[in-house]
Protein backbone atom coordinates (compact mmCIF):
# COMPACT_ATOMS: atom_id res chain seq x y z
CA UNK A 1 0.00 0.00 0.00
CA UNK A 2 2.86 2.37 0.78
CA UNK A 3 4.39 1.70 -2.65
CA UNK A 4 1.07 2.53 -4.29
CA UNK A 5 0.86 5.81 -2.39
CA UNK A 6 4.42 6.69 -3.40
CA UNK A 7 3.64 5.85 -7.04
CA UNK A 8 0.44 7.91 -6.97
CA UNK A 9 2.25 10.83 -5.34
CA UNK A 10 4.89 10.85 -8.08
CA UNK A 11 2.25 10.75 -10.81
CA UNK A 12 0.38 13.60 -9.12
CA UNK A 13 3.63 15.53 -8.89
CA UNK A 14 3.78 15.75 -12.70
CA UNK A 15 0.61 17.86 -12.76
CA UNK A 16 1.31 20.16 -9.80
CA UNK A 17 5.05 20.56 -10.21
CA UNK A 18 5.15 24.36 -9.83
CA UNK A 19 3.10 24.34 -6.61
CA UNK A 20 5.22 21.60 -5.08
CA UNK A 21 8.43 23.37 -6.10
CA UNK A 22 7.20 26.56 -4.43
CA UNK A 23 6.28 24.65 -1.27
CA UNK A 24 9.66 22.92 -1.26
CA UNK A 25 11.51 26.24 -1.73
CA UNK A 26 9.61 27.82 1.18
CA UNK A 27 10.28 24.81 3.40
CA UNK A 28 14.02 24.79 2.62
CA UNK A 29 14.25 28.53 3.10
CA UNK A 30 12.58 28.14 6.50
CA UNK A 31 15.10 25.50 7.56
CA UNK A 32 17.94 27.66 6.29
CA UNK A 33 16.72 30.65 8.31
CA UNK A 34 16.55 28.48 11.41
CA UNK A 35 20.17 27.41 10.92
CA UNK A 36 21.23 31.02 10.40
CA UNK A 37 19.48 32.12 13.61
CA UNK A 38 21.09 29.23 15.48
CA UNK A 39 24.57 30.22 14.22
CA UNK A 40 23.99 33.89 15.12
CA UNK A 41 22.92 32.82 18.60
CA UNK A 42 26.20 30.86 18.83
CA UNK A 43 28.15 34.12 18.34
CA UNK A 44 28.69 34.29 14.56
CA UNK A 45 28.20 37.37 12.43
CA UNK A 46 25.25 37.34 10.00
CA UNK A 47 27.52 36.66 6.99
CA UNK A 48 29.44 33.92 8.78
CA UNK A 49 26.18 32.43 10.06
CA UNK A 50 24.71 32.30 6.54
CA UNK A 51 27.85 30.78 4.99
CA UNK A 52 28.01 28.16 7.72
CA UNK A 53 24.32 27.38 7.30
CA UNK A 54 24.73 26.93 3.53
CA UNK A 55 27.68 24.59 4.06
CA UNK A 56 25.77 22.63 6.67
CA UNK A 57 22.66 22.46 4.48
CA UNK A 58 24.70 21.12 1.56
CA UNK A 59 23.53 23.54 -1.14
CA UNK A 60 19.95 24.50 -1.93
CA UNK A 61 19.93 23.46 -5.58
CA UNK A 62 21.41 20.01 -4.85
CA UNK A 63 18.84 19.48 -2.11
CA UNK A 64 16.04 20.56 -4.47
CA UNK A 65 17.16 18.06 -7.12
CA UNK A 66 17.22 15.22 -4.59
CA UNK A 67 13.76 16.19 -3.37
CA UNK A 68 12.41 16.38 -6.96
CA UNK A 69 13.66 12.86 -7.69
CA UNK A 70 11.72 11.62 -4.66
CA UNK A 71 8.53 13.52 -5.51
CA UNK A 72 8.40 13.28 -9.32
CA UNK A 73 9.39 10.64 -11.90
CA UNK A 74 12.37 12.30 -13.50
CA UNK A 75 12.16 10.41 -16.81
CA UNK A 76 8.48 11.33 -17.19
CA UNK A 77 9.17 14.95 -16.27
CA UNK A 78 12.03 15.16 -18.78
CA UNK A 79 9.84 13.53 -21.45
CA UNK A 80 7.13 16.15 -20.91
CA UNK A 81 9.70 18.93 -21.08
CA UNK A 82 11.09 17.56 -24.35
CA UNK A 83 7.55 17.23 -25.68
CA UNK A 84 6.72 20.84 -24.84
CA UNK A 85 10.00 22.04 -26.35
CA UNK A 86 9.35 20.08 -29.55
CA UNK A 87 5.81 21.46 -29.80
CA UNK A 88 7.09 25.02 -29.43
CA UNK A 89 9.68 24.45 -32.17
CA UNK A 90 7.05 23.00 -34.51
CA UNK A 91 4.66 25.89 -33.91
CA UNK A 92 7.45 28.41 -34.49
CA UNK A 93 8.04 27.08 -38.06
CA UNK A 94 4.70 25.69 -39.31
CA UNK A 95 5.86 25.27 -42.95
CA UNK A 96 8.92 23.25 -42.01
CA UNK A 97 6.88 21.30 -39.47
CA UNK A 98 4.28 20.31 -42.09
CA UNK A 99 7.04 19.20 -44.48
CA UNK A 100 8.78 17.18 -41.77
CA UNK A 101 5.53 15.49 -40.71
CA UNK A 102 4.73 14.66 -44.36
CA UNK A 103 8.20 13.16 -44.91
CA UNK A 104 7.93 11.12 -41.71
CA UNK A 105 4.47 9.88 -42.68
CA UNK A 106 5.63 8.81 -46.14
CA UNK A 107 8.78 7.22 -44.75
CA UNK A 108 6.98 5.27 -42.03
CA UNK A 109 4.25 4.17 -44.44
CA UNK A 110 6.77 3.02 -47.04
CA UNK A 111 8.84 1.19 -44.45
CA UNK A 112 5.76 -0.57 -43.06
CA UNK A 113 4.66 -1.60 -46.57
CA UNK A 114 8.11 -2.94 -47.48
CA UNK A 115 8.41 -4.80 -44.19
CA UNK A 116 4.96 -6.35 -44.67
CA UNK A 117 5.97 -7.46 -48.15
CA UNK A 118 9.26 -8.94 -46.91
CA UNK A 119 7.50 -10.66 -44.01
CA UNK A 120 4.91 -12.15 -46.35
CA UNK A 121 7.49 -13.36 -48.88
CA UNK A 122 10.49 -14.32 -46.76
CA UNK A 123 9.62 -14.43 -43.06
CA UNK A 124 6.04 -15.74 -43.07
CA UNK A 125 5.27 -16.96 -46.59
CA UNK A 126 2.44 -19.17 -45.26
CA UNK A 127 0.35 -16.97 -42.91
CA UNK A 128 -2.33 -19.64 -42.34
CA UNK A 129 0.17 -22.34 -41.36
CA UNK A 130 0.78 -22.53 -37.61
CA UNK A 131 3.98 -24.68 -37.36
CA UNK A 132 6.14 -22.47 -39.57
CA UNK A 133 9.10 -22.94 -37.25
CA UNK A 134 9.21 -26.59 -38.37
CA UNK A 135 9.47 -25.71 -42.05
CA UNK A 136 12.61 -25.07 -44.09
CA UNK A 137 13.53 -24.52 -47.73
CA UNK A 138 15.67 -27.01 -49.63
CA UNK A 139 17.76 -25.94 -52.62
CA UNK A 140 20.50 -27.38 -54.78
CA UNK A 141 23.73 -26.42 -56.52
CA UNK A 142 25.29 -27.62 -59.74
CA UNK A 143 28.98 -28.32 -60.09
CA UNK A 144 30.65 -25.54 -62.05
CA UNK A 145 27.68 -23.18 -61.70
CA UNK A 146 27.65 -20.37 -59.14
CA UNK A 147 24.70 -19.91 -56.82
CA UNK A 148 21.65 -22.07 -56.32
CA UNK A 149 20.11 -23.76 -59.34
CA UNK A 150 17.06 -25.34 -57.71
CA UNK A 151 15.89 -28.93 -57.43
CA UNK A 152 14.58 -30.79 -60.43
CA UNK A 153 11.35 -32.74 -60.18
CA UNK A 154 13.12 -36.15 -60.35
CA UNK A 155 15.38 -35.03 -57.48
CA UNK A 156 12.31 -34.04 -55.51
CA UNK A 157 10.76 -37.48 -56.03
CA UNK A 158 13.99 -39.26 -55.00
CA UNK A 159 14.31 -37.20 -51.80
CA UNK A 160 10.65 -37.71 -51.00
CA UNK A 161 10.99 -41.49 -51.31
CA UNK A 162 14.33 -41.80 -49.50
CA UNK A 163 13.91 -39.41 -46.55
CA UNK A 164 12.46 -40.67 -43.27
CA UNK A 165 13.19 -37.64 -41.06
CA UNK A 166 10.50 -35.34 -42.41
CA UNK A 167 6.75 -35.58 -42.48
CA UNK A 168 6.39 -34.42 -46.08
CA UNK A 169 8.01 -32.52 -48.92
CA UNK A 170 6.28 -29.96 -51.11
CA UNK A 171 7.15 -27.98 -54.22
CA UNK A 172 6.35 -24.28 -54.35
CA UNK A 173 7.71 -22.20 -57.21
CA UNK A 174 6.35 -18.65 -57.49
CA UNK A 175 5.80 -17.58 -61.07
CA UNK A 176 3.69 -15.28 -63.19
CA UNK A 177 0.75 -16.28 -65.34
CA UNK A 178 -2.09 -14.84 -67.38
CA UNK A 179 -5.65 -15.14 -66.10
CA UNK A 180 -8.23 -14.96 -68.90
CA UNK A 181 -11.96 -14.50 -68.31
CA UNK A 182 -13.87 -14.19 -71.56
CA UNK A 183 -12.24 -11.45 -73.63
CA UNK A 184 -10.39 -10.06 -70.63
CA UNK A 185 -6.86 -11.08 -69.66
CA UNK A 186 -4.90 -9.98 -66.60
CA UNK A 187 -1.43 -10.71 -65.32
CA UNK A 188 -1.56 -12.66 -62.05
CA UNK A 189 0.95 -14.13 -59.60
CA UNK A 190 0.77 -17.86 -59.12
CA UNK A 191 2.77 -20.83 -58.01
CA UNK A 192 3.59 -24.26 -59.35
CA UNK A 193 3.12 -26.67 -56.44
CA UNK A 194 3.04 -30.40 -55.81
CA UNK A 195 -0.20 -32.31 -55.36
CA UNK A 196 0.32 -32.67 -51.60
CA UNK A 197 0.74 -28.90 -51.12
CA UNK A 198 -2.46 -28.17 -49.18
CA UNK A 199 -2.43 -31.47 -47.26
CA UNK A 200 1.14 -30.93 -46.03
CA UNK A 201 0.41 -27.36 -44.92
CA UNK A 202 -2.90 -28.32 -43.30
CA UNK A 203 -4.83 -25.71 -45.27
CA UNK A 204 -8.38 -26.37 -46.41
CA UNK A 205 -10.02 -24.35 -49.22
CA UNK A 206 -13.06 -22.26 -48.29
CA UNK A 207 -14.87 -23.45 -51.43
CA UNK A 208 -14.18 -26.41 -53.66
CA UNK A 209 -11.25 -28.70 -53.11
CA UNK A 210 -7.49 -28.82 -53.30
CA UNK A 211 -5.35 -31.23 -55.29
CA UNK A 212 -5.62 -34.99 -55.44
CA UNK A 213 -2.75 -37.46 -55.40
CA UNK A 214 -3.57 -38.95 -58.81
CA UNK A 215 -3.55 -35.46 -60.37
CA UNK A 216 0.17 -35.06 -59.73
CA UNK A 217 1.57 -38.57 -60.34
CA UNK A 218 1.05 -41.37 -62.81
CA UNK A 219 -0.46 -41.54 -66.25
CA UNK A 220 -3.60 -39.67 -65.19
CA UNK A 221 -1.68 -36.63 -63.99
CA UNK A 222 -2.95 -33.35 -65.43
CA UNK A 223 -2.78 -29.65 -64.57
CA UNK A 224 -5.25 -28.40 -61.95
CA UNK A 225 -5.66 -24.79 -60.80
CA UNK A 226 -6.80 -23.50 -57.41
CA UNK A 227 -7.71 -19.81 -57.46
CA UNK A 228 -7.17 -17.75 -54.32
CA UNK A 229 -9.59 -15.07 -53.18
CA UNK A 230 -6.69 -12.87 -52.07
CA UNK A 231 -5.30 -10.50 -54.71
Amino acid sequence: MSQFRAWFSRVLGLFCKERRDAEMTDEMQHHLELLIQRNIAAGMSPDQARNAALQQFGGLEQAKEIAREQRVWRWADQFLQDLHFGARMLLRNPGFSALAILCLTLGIGTTAAVFSWIEGILVRPYPLVAPQDRMFALNATTRGVQGYTGLSYPDFLDIQKSSTLFESFIIDRITGTTLSVGDRAERATGGIVSANYFDALGVRPILGRGFREEEGNGRNAHPVTVISYQT
